[in-house]
């Protein structure tokens, strides 16, 4: 086990549960070593070829990760906790490693409460991007591992010797996907995004509308071919490569799939929900998409932009008839897997930045960890609605309650994102936000309707970021202040590794 893990980019394992004594590393791997043999030795762990830890780091790994995936909570206010699944991302520049950490709970008796659990692959920071790039194929993987390890200690924790031949098993399987990873191993993180849809489906001006460069929809022309361009965003490189959606075009991305559609991190896909007459068009070629990305062994995650969703045809019943169908067919398309459509419009900006943001948060490994975390502040707090936004406004996590919906008076059916629970203020709240991040000061309050609008700038590390809330009143500054700097202390991990 030892020389896999030093032939290997993966250099330790660490399981760690919170149990009675709080939380405990359970099983480490490679073995670790006592203070007195680290000193004997005098082994300066930097310089070495595999990685030692000694019981205080993996104590310090555990307490670390169980920390952020219960708060400060030692039971979660969750129902059915063992369906819970987590990934997170994380970095320990202590030990020169990033790990890719997996929470669940088990339950090791009937009567007991399921008890938290963290398990950590900790890769070489290096090379910390074939985490990030293989998360899709690692994560089956150590699911299905778990599903076999939690009845082997549903009694007991079996000595260490006789449970480490499944870990070693485990390790080879994941040396397997090192040895053929989705993309080159490098230092930085690289990723590719596909905005894909017919002709005239509303593509560029959704891409124009991002980069607000609004001046250039007027007499927008066709995309001939395949339009890239790159953005800097949360410390990774994003290409966008804009497909033009004219027929002869969408035959060559299809026979010229392994150029195109090859490593893509992300689809955006889009429907002219105007243009009925080519609704069937449109999901053929989804489908013709989805096929061969099937056939890369790609499961790039899809965010549906059913475009041209103006405020005075959204009401009307043509419409709403076309989007009710569209939903459909793409259920019928996707089987039982939850889909993120967004109904966007370029004279609603926010319609569109609420959309990327969806897209772009879909790169995180993190997302799904820090939204449960900020679920939980909110709650503390008792905030109706929090969102985590980057510098450049996008939406990194964000938390509505169920209050955010009577306060707003929509109701639940025709809610399809916490943008459009908080209609119609976030209008005016999205104004308040461009000024205020052009201001100095940390803190800014603005009455909107019946409620509160309080916006906080954060730093981590060297990244300034804002958190919003909706509250009822001034009242709740205090309960936020109060418990900010314990989110802040155990999310900021999760940010500093958002995408990259």
């Amino acid at each position: 086990m030892e020389e896999l893990l030093k032939s290997s980019i993966i250099k330790g394992f660490v399981f760690s549960v919170f149990g009675e004594l709080g939380p405990t590393p359970i099983y480490c791997f490679p073995n670790y070593v006592t203070e007195k043999e680290l000193e004997e030795l005098n082994i300066n762990s930097k310089n070495q070829e595999g990685l030692i830890l000694t019981y205080r780091d993996i104590t310090q790994i555990s307490i670390k990760n169980l920390s952020l995936f219960i708060s400060d909570k030692t039971v979660l206010e969750e129902k059915d906790l063992e369906k819970i699944q987590y990934f997170a991302i994380l970095p320990y520049p202590d030990f020169g490693t990033t790990s890719l950490t997996y929470f669940h709970f088990i339950r090791t008796n009937p009567e007991n409460n399921p008890i938290p659990t963290s398990f950590s692959i900790l890769a070489e920071e290096k090379s910390r991007s074939f985490l990030y790039n293989n998360i899709n194929r690692i994560k089956p993987v150590v699911i299905e591992f778990f599903k076999v390890f939690d009845e082997n200690i549903h009694d007991s924790y079996p000595p260490r010797e006789n449970i480490e031949k499944s870990f070693q098993d485990l390790l080879m399987n994941l040396i397997e996907i090192e040895k053929n990873p989705s993309t080159p191993i490098t230092s930085h993180r690289k990723m590719k995004i596909l905005f894909a849809g017919l002709d005239n489906s509303g593509k560029t001006s959704f891409l124009l509308s991002v980069d607000r460069k609004y001046s250039k929809l007027i007499g927008l022309k066709p995309t001939a071919g395949a339009s890239i361009k790159s953005i800097e965003a949360l410390g990774a490189t994003i290409f966008l490569w804009d497909l033009g959606g004219q027929r002869s075009f969408r035959e060559k991305y299809i026979d010229k799939a392994e150029i195109y559609l090859y490593e893509a991190d992300l689809l955006f896909y889009f429907i002219d929900i105007k243009d009925k007459a080519r609704f069937d068009e449109s999901i053929d070629y989804l489908q013709n998409l989805k096929n061969v990305m099937r056939e890369f062994n790609q499961n790039t995650p899809i965010v549906y932009i059913l475009s041209k969703g103006d405020s005075d045809v959204l009401d009307t019943v043509e419409i709403k008839d076309n989007i009710e169908f569209i939903q459909s067919e793409l259920s019928k398309i996707d089987g039982e897997v939850p889909q993120e459509i967004y109904t966007t419009s370029i004279f609603q900006i926010f319609t569109i930045l609420r959309a990327f943001s969806s897209g772009i948060s879909k790169l995180s490994p993190n997302r799904d960890l820090i939204t449960h975390n900020l679920k939980n502040f909110s709650m503390m707090t008792n905030s109706h609605l929090t969102m985590l936004l980057s510098i450049d406004g996008l939406v990194l996590a964000d938390y509505y309650s169920k209050d955010a919906m009577k306060i707003t008076q929509i109701p639940k059916s025709e809610v399809m994102n916490v943008f459009e629970v908080s209609a119609p203020q976030f209008t005016v709240l999205f104004k308040i936000f461009a000024r205020f991040k052009a201001l100095q000061q940390n803190e800014a309050v603005f009455k909107v309707s019946n409620t509160i609008i309080l916006i906080k700038r954060i730093q981590i590390e060297e990244n300034q970021m804002f958190l919003l809330f909706l509250v009822d009143s001034e009242k709740n500054k205090n309960k936020i202040n109060e418990e900010l700097s314990g989110f802040l202390n155990y999310t900021q991990d999760l940010l500093l590794r958002y995408i990259a």
